[in-house]
């Protein structure tokens, strides 16, 4: 995946600057988490990513960067961990991190033949919270993610709109330069109106980087070792939850 275009050191400092002195001028109700602001103070990764995720815009960054610390704040994001989500849903198999893409960026994998809408949203996205939180952790905040949709085996009684309505919105608002690629595969053809429901929903941004495969094709994001087999490639992995 191409990078956006680069912002200048300026725009960074600009970004970073104008974030910090209006800090300053209006604090939070509600201080924000340490680790975020040292990761604005101390770095120009989160700021970098935020220039190519919003096209170099520098107020619409500000606006963002504030917008996340509250909602980092607010969500305890800083302190979600393997003890304190949902057991039942980190343990399942729905979501989970494994393997990654031909740019070496981990697969965030969604298996929806394992999707119910009876399960609580909310604890479903607190655990993909979770694993995002993990891997960019992992990887020094500098890696990208690939959010793999995994249809196979799926039908109409796993299709949840409004669950794929928030797993686009958390990228979109929360990590708009997250996603490496959005790959839907093996979508079984009686989901396939309900899927350009799914496209009329998804921002530009992500629609550039949306890709729908097949086990025929998905050797070209995936290579075959990285692949499941039941994507069809040569990896026998089953899922079982590792702290």
């Amino acid at each position: 995946m191409p990078k956006g275009v680069q912002p200048t050191a300026e725009q960074v400092n600009e970004v970073k600057t104008r974030f910090l002195q209006n800090l300053e001028a209006e604090p939070p109700a509600v201080p924000f988490h340490p680790s975020d602001l040292a990761r604005i103070k101390d770095s120009d990764v989160w700021i970098t990513q935020l220039l190519e995720a919003y096209k170099l815009d520098v107020e619409k960054a500000i606006v963002r960067l504030r917008e996340n610390c509250e909602w980092r704040q607010s969500y305890g994001t800083n302190d979600i961990n393997a003890t304190n989500v949902n057991q039942e849903y980190l343990n399942d198999g729905e979501i989970y991190v494994h393997n990654q893409d031909k740019d070496g960026m981990p697969l965030l994998i969604v298996n929806f033949s394992k999707h119910s809408k009876s399960k609580n949203q909310d604890d479903l996205i607190r655990v993909m919270v979770y694993w995002v939180e993990r891997v960019q952790k992992e990887s020094n905040y500098e890696k990208k993610i690939t959010l793999f949709m995994d249809m196979t085996g799926s039908g109409l009684s796993n299709l949840d709109l409004d669950f794929i309505k928030r797993i686009i919105g958390l990228f979109e608002t929360k990590y708009p330069n997250a996603p490496n690629f959005i790959v839907v595969h093996e979508l079984p053809f009686l989901l396939n109106a309900a899927f350009k429901i799914v496209k009329s929903f998804m921002p530009a941004e992500a629609l550039e980087i949306l890709r729908v495969t097949t086990k025929k094709d998905i050797a070209e994001y995936v290579n075959k070792d990285n692949c499941l087999k039941a994507w069809g490639g040569n990896d026998d992995y089953s899922y079982k939850f590792q702290a």
